[in-house]
């Protein structure tokens, strides 16, 4: 039986389907979790299928020395001129006018809607890209390896929303009268988008797990990259420990910000910081903490042991550049926590963060005590399910540098996906069906990603719905946001420092 065949076999009852065109996942009993009804319909570029090689782009081809442009879009580090920017230009080029907000159209705005309706408009937005492998991979990276594929969707589309604020429909067109200004606005994810954001986000993702290559990057992933960055990089990557999810608890990504540290960073290649960052990201994603616990994972941040003198505005410019990969994958975490801050900080925090969106704030937590009173707190543990490392009885559940940076954190994905393939391919084999596809490359065609020993089935045709969408990523993303938050905290920390010092100076003088 082919893949498409395959995926039409359990089709929802037209009866179920929602006046506004797209259906229930919870009223329609049957049906697959790549179901769209009625999708939104585009005619833009489809979808990728295929990454790029290294020999036409690298990963990483930029830095943040200079900006860079694409036809007047601006370009991520991650972006280069030979394959992602033209791709992205083009998602954007239709999205303006192909994914923006038209309620004629079926395209309303959603930023006041539930946050499931939101996935649900997500999901008839990006109806074609459901229907890819890639997108079916991702699933298993961001939301467990081993999750039912009907759960999975559903969070990795909220992951989605989230990432863009709520807004599935591009505004942008609506607030600016001119595409100059559209582009010069792109930093709004909120108005931009997630169905454009998405179209984006998998460009990305196929780059950095090319399908072609069993969604190993030949460089990034190979053995001997592993045993370059653990050598390298894990005395100053020390900084950050993953603690892995239980059923108590998710996975946390701890990062210990301490005057040695923060140095050690600074003394880093930009390329190595990104490399080493994106690594703890993706080990912490790749963590099951939402099967385990029920909870999604935040990145804690503790302070005690760092200098004032350090939180300079150009340290923290400087710490921005060295973290600036974090804006590679959306919402990577669910919330900002700030350990172990001085009690005036947190007195600063109160009145700094008014000046931040309500979703904004939400994701902070500033906090005056240290990471273990937080997290009994925040999860309900008792001592023996605290980690020993950090003052409990827990043991073998924190990653160091040296283990993490080692790590392949999709190769449970990659198992799991593996075995779906065989499943496929078997029913393939026993109906009798021909429908082994090759992947059209620029330069070759494959026949089968490397190391999965099996042809792709349909499952890289082109998808059934011809989709066009676009818009550009540049965001107040989670990152951004918490860099300028601390930005804000900071300054006032440092006129706080000055009014002291100088309220000192005062009373000598007077007495």
């Amino acid at each position: 039986m082919s893949f498409d065949r395959l995926r039409s076999a359990k089709a929802p009852t037209r009866g179920t389907t929602r006046v506004d065109g797209f259906y229930d996942e919870e009223a329609v009993e049957g049906a697959p979790w790549w179901n769209v009804v009625r999708p939104t319909p585009w005619t833009g570029p489809p979808p990728p299928v295929v990454g790029c090689e290294s020999d036409v782009e690298e990963l990483f081809v930029g830095d943040l020395t200079t900006a860079r442009t694409h036809r007047g879009v601006p370009m991520y580090a991650w972006e280069g001129d030979e394959w992602s920017a033209p791709q992205i230009f083009e998602i954007i080029q239709h999205g303006l006018t192909c994914a923006d907000v038209n309620d004629a159209l079926g395209r309303p705005c959603t930023l006041k809607m539930s946050a499931k309706d939101q996935v649900q408009h997500l999901r008839n937005a990006i109806a074609d890209v459901l229907q890819t492998a890639p997108f079916e991979f991702a699933m298993r990276v961001f939301e467990g390896a081993d999750t039912p594929p009907d759960v999975a969707v559903v969070r990795f589309l909220r992951r989605l929303c989230e990432a863009s604020g709520g807004g599935v429909y591009c505004k942008l067109p609506a607030l600016h009268k001119t595409k100059e200004a559209c582009l010069a606005h792109l930093h709004d994810t909120k108005h931009v988008g997630a169905a454009i954001y998405t179209r984006i986000y998998m460009t990305r993702f196929v780059k950095r797990f090319p399908p072609q290559h069993g969604f190993r990057h030949p460089e990034i992933d190979s053995p001997a990259t592993k045993e370059r960055v653990v050598r390298e990089l894990s005395d100053a990557m020390s900084m950050f420990q993953i603690i892995r999810a239980t059923k108590k608890h998710p996975a946390m990504l701890f990062m210990t910000v301490t005057t040695e540290s923060v140095k050690k960073l600074f003394a880093m290649k930009t390329i190595d910081a990104w490399y080493g960052v994106n690594q703890a990201y993706e080990a912490t994603v790749a963590e099951p903490s939402e099967n385990l616990s029920d909870k999604t994972s935040p990145m804690v941040v503790d302070i005690k042991g760092v200098s004032v003198s350090l939180l300079t505005r150009a340290s923290i410019a400087t710490i921005a550049k060295q973290l600036a990969v974090a804006e590679f994958h959306p919402e990577p975490f669910s919330h900002f926590i700030v350990t172990n801050c001085p009690y005036f900080i947190a007195a600063l925090w109160s009145i700094g963060k008014l000046f931040l969106t309500e979703s904004a704030r939400k994701k902070f937590v500033i906090c005056t005590g240290d990471f273990a009173t937080e997290i009994r707190k925040r999860y309900s543990l008792d001592n023996s399910t605290v980690p020993e490392e950090l003052g409990g009885e827990e043991r073998g559940t924190v990653m160091d540098s040296t283990t993490w940076l080692a790590l392949v954190p999709q190769e449970n994905a990659i198992r799991e996906f593996q075995k779906e393939l065989s499943i496929r391919s078997a029913a393939d084999a026993f109906s009798g069906a021909n429908t082994h596809k090759t992947i059209a490359t620029p330069s070759s065609k494959v026949k089968a990603p490397g190391g999965f020993g099996r042809s792709w089935s349909s499952l890289t045709v082109a998808p059934r719905v011809a989709f066009r969408t676009g818009i550009r990523p540049m965001s107040m993303s989670f990152t951004r946001i918490v860099l300028r938050a601390i930005e804000l905290a900071f300054t006032f920390v440092f006129l706080a420092f000055v009014t002291s010092i100088t309220m000192r100076y005062v009373r000598t003088m007077m007495f």
